[in-house]
């Protein structure tokens, strides 16, 4: 079976962003499918990570295109010190003019999404590469979801059967909820998302809240997944040995809505004046947070921007609390990141902290893999963390033991599969 995956995002491409698609494409090439990938060449990526190349199957061939990077007009105004938002945009008193009106315009002018530019290049080269090439399925992935009206196109150009892979939402996605953009531009926006929906001959989700939002019964949740052959193997031991404090780690990227500060309060009045490791990895903390742990967890706290891949993954294994974050806004009972899955397969306790009934809530009780509160709970989640050190401090592993191997990317993939089989048939 010949697949064309139409992404944006994509190695050298860094982050949450190719994960997803990273982890099944080996799995796909094993199964015999035929893949090509179009994406972009020096997009506005919002890190990078060359290490991932390597890590492509080299059966697969990749199609990039130029596109219009909006990097450059950005540093016009800002210069290069100032890095660009992804997914990210916030509006505050203490923003300049100019900032809040690129941001009024990325809003309210520029629907759905600013990679919407490079559409007209993938398009070309897609109808060019199709017309040579038959595929069974051309497969749209979005964030940002400007590319699924790509897959619309062809859609309607070649009569092609074409899925729609979401792995955020589209008008319920944080930013705009906690951002909302006019009437008129959140109609737009709507029309879109249906007009993509219910035209795509099949959508695919990464969760039960967003399958539920569509418009459409056309869906199925696959989950991401974690890949076991990425996963670097536990680090032992895991119970308290001299000289070695207690690790409690985030990795990934702060996002609005998340409450770092409420977080950091509870661990700083939990341990005041144990021995232990503060780390975020992965994300550039503002001055605001740094501050707040300069002020109550002096010396015991580590800040580590981008790391490759597999570091991050290291660094999961290398703790004994992992702190998964929840952003609160409408929807985001939904939100389900791909590195929670890696979270779990580590089988490391994990702290959640944001809102009640979410998702990830869900999956962690489930696997018994630790304990999620609520931001008015700070006095729950400081006694589970003293628990945990207890036991640790007296020697006990802290590991969990429930099997995740459901959750794995091969077991996630086998799902796409039957999909696609069931689709073509």
């Amino acid at each position: 079976m010949r697949l064309l995956l139409i992404s944006y995002y994509f190695p050298p491409c860094g982050g949450a962003t190719v994960q997803r698609w990273l982890k099944w494409l080996p799995i796909l090439v094993e199964k015999g499918f035929e893949v090509t990938v179009l994406t972009t060449k020096d997009g506005d990526y919002p890190v990078l990570d060359k290490s991932l190349l390597s890590e492509i199957p080299p059966d697969i061939t990749i199609i990039r295109t130029k596109t219009f990077q909006w990097k450059k007009i950005w540093n016009l105004f800002f210069g290069n010190k100032k890095p660009m938002p992804y997914g990210n945009i916030s509006k505050n008193k203490e923003q300049n003019l100019i900032n809040r009106i690129l941001i009024w315009v990325r809003l309210n002018l520029i629907i759905p999404d600013i990679r919407k530019f490079w559409n007209p290049y993938a398009l070309k080269k897609a109808i060019e590469y199709l017309r040579t090439t038959p595929v069974d399925f051309v497969i749209t992935t979005g964030p940002p979801h400007s590319t699924h009206l790509i897959g619309l196109k062809l859609k309607n150009k070649f009569n092609i059967k074409w899925i729609a892979d979401w792995r955020d939402p589209w008008t319920s996605i944080y930013y705009l909820q906690l951002n909302p953009p006019s009437r008129i531009s959140l109609y737009w926006h709507k029309k879109l998302e249906n007009k993509v929906a219910q035209n795509a001959d099949w959508n695919i989700v990464v969760s039960q809240h967003l399958a539920s939002q569509l418009p459409t019964d056309k869906v199925s949740v696959i989950y991401s997944g974690y890949d076991d052959k990425r996963i670097p193997a536990p680090i032992s031991p895991q119970t308290k040995t001299e000289n070695k404090p207690f690790k409690l780690k985030f990795i990934g990227n702060i996002t609005e809505g998340q409450r770092v500060d409420v977080l950091i309060q509870i661990i700083a009045k939990a341990f005041p004046d144990e021995d232990i490791e503060l780390s975020f990895i992965g994300t550039n903390l503002s001055e605001e947070y740094k501050s707040l742990l300069q002020n109550l967890l002096p010396e015991r706290y580590v800040c580590k921007n981008f790391l490759p891949h597999k570091e991050a993954l290291k660094e999961m294994q290398d703790c004994q609390v992992l702190l998964l974050l929840i952003n609160y806004y409408p929807g985001a009972e939904g939100m389900l990141t791909t590195k929670l899955f890696e979270y779990l397969a580590s089988y490391n306790k994990i702290l959640c902290l944001g809102p009640h009934n979410s998702e990830a809530e869900k999956l962690i009780n489930h696997y018994e893999a630790g304990e999620c509160f609520d931001i008015k709970e700070s006095d729950a989640a400081i006694k589970y963390l003293r628990n945990l050190y207890n036991l640790w401090h007296s020697g006990e592993s802290l590991k969990n033991e429930k099997d995740v191997s459901e959750l794995s990317a091969l077991n996630q993939v086998s799902k796409l599969i039957d999909l696609l089989h069931s689709l073509k048939d």
